[in-house]
């Protein structure tokens, strides 16, 4: 397994001496009046806690978000970290009755977690540990209970992720086009995107990435199935105005490639042949993208009429505690460490994590140490808001989604109304869930 040991001293006890009072001078002394001596604590015994995660995490973010908060506060906790790759997975961690005291996960793994078994409810820690939800901004908390089919609490969040319209001012300087601005439609952005759609020099340059159906969604914070019958429901206004938004994006004259725009996230940071990428979270690839020749800023991301200030479903980086571990105490310490208020603004000042906490504070000050957000529009990641969660996340929503942006690729071809579209979609991930479901 790909396991690195943080080690660190427990804390030091104090010993706390009581000196007697000296006797009174003349005659025979007189006795001592001795105080009772105070019982010190035993400090705490060394705990390690094993912490895996999906993905990567780089070594600074860890020591940023992770260790320094921890240390700070419960130095006598060890963390020996795990990281997915090939076999090492939590499925097969369950499997072998090994399963790591915590887990962090993304929204979108987190009902493939709770299948497994693997996310113990917080509500007794949250109790004798005195944590107070309502710090939490309620977006993000909402998305939480969202999972909690009985109220259980599964999970926290440690960091949110966020949308913003990243742009290429250079591809703008170069066709004298206006920067985008704040608060812009999506209806807006594709018409700005227009603008900058053109052949230059024997090179395509397109206007405005296309992402993909389900994140022009997610505003609408659409469910993929009915709650009542298990069936998909996507044939909706919603998702229909969703796919023309799409449809009015791939539209564009010179915006689509043949490679169906499948190249979106490498040319707009290294290829530098997109004028405008809607997406998530990228500040994290931004210093390798400057050093490679991108001058980029950002906006808010696109929003609809109907939905002023509405960015997309609020979607995070979150901590749950296996039922299993021996140490839940100390797994809920550790989560409480990561989210004090103080770590929280560290970590915002630095750019290292957008916080979790309803603390404009907090907020206000994200970026201003860091060298690759210095003179970048910032604060627009928080001018507009997420919604939370759809109310019905099931364990089959990876092959609605699937099935969903794989229909927005069928646009590129025209062959298909949405209509027809949107229901033959439906059809194919009924059939997709029925024949999962019977394995």
């Amino acid at each position: 397994m790909k396991r690195k040991p943080i080690i660190w001293p427990a804390a030091l006890a104090t010993l706390a001496i009581v000196t007697a009072a000296c006797g009174q001078g003349g005659g025979s002394g007189s006795p001592v009046d001795e105080k009772p001596s105070v019982k010190e604590e035993a400090p705490p015994q060394p705990v390690t806690l094993k912490l895996y995660a999906g993905w990567k995490i780089t070594d600074e973010d860890y020591e940023q978000i992770f260790f320094k908060p921890l240390r700070a506060k419960y130095p006598h906790i060890k963390v020996e970290t795990i990281t997915a790759s090939g076999d090492i997975n939590i499925r097969n961690m369950v499997a072998a009755g090994d399963v790591p005291d915590l887990l962090i996960t993304g929204v979108e793994g987190m009902q493939s977690l709770l299948d497994l078994g693997v996310a113990l409810d917080l509500r007794e820690q949250i109790k004798l540990q005195n944590f107070d939800l309502n710090r939490l901004d309620p977006s993000i908390l909402q998305t939480v209970k969202s999972f909690g089919k009985n109220g259980e609490i599964v999970a926290l969040p440690y960091g949110m992720n966020y949308n913003a319209l990243y742009y290429n001012k250079t591809l703008f300087d170069r066709f004298g086009v206006a920067y985008p601005k704040d608060g812009m439609t999506w209806d807006e952005v594709i018409e700005l995107g227009r603008k900058v759609s053109r052949t230059d020099a024997g090179v395509q340059y397109r206007g405005l990435a296309s992402s993909n159906i389900v994140r022009v969604a997610s505003p609408f914070s659409l469910n993929r199935f009915d709650p009542a019958t298990g069936k998909a429901s996507i044939n909706t206004e919603a998702w229909k105005r969703a796919f023309q938004t799409y449809q009015a994006i791939l539209s564009i004259p010179g915006n689509t490639t043949a490679k169906k725009n499948s190249d979106e996230l490498n040319a707009f940071l290294y290829e530098k042949t997109i004028a405008m990428y809607p997406f998530i979270g990228l500040f994290h690839r931004m210093a390798e993208a400057a050093k490679g020749g991108l001058d980029w800023d950002l906006a808010t991301y696109p929003q609809y009429p109907d939905k002023k200030g509405l960015y997309g479903e609020a979607d995070g980086y979150f901590l749950m505690i296996s039922p299993t571990s021996k140490h839940k105490k100390e797994a809920f310490q550790l989560i409480g460490a990561v989210l004090d208020e103080s770590a929280q603004l560290d970590s915002a000042k630095k750019g290292a994590s957008v916080p979790p906490l309803s603390k404009k504070e907090i907020t206000d000050q994200f970026g201003i140490q860091s060298e690759v957000l210095k003179g970048k529009n910032v604060q627009a990641i928080f001018k507009h808001r997420p919604v939370p969660y759809h109310n019905n996340p099931t364990k089959y929503d990876a092959i609605a989604d699937s099935a969903l942006n794989a229909a927005g690729v069928q646009l590129f071809t025209n062959a298909k109304d949405i209509n027809t579209l949107i229901r033959e979609t439906e059809e194919t991930i009924n059939a997709k869930v029925a024949a999962e479901a019977g394995k």
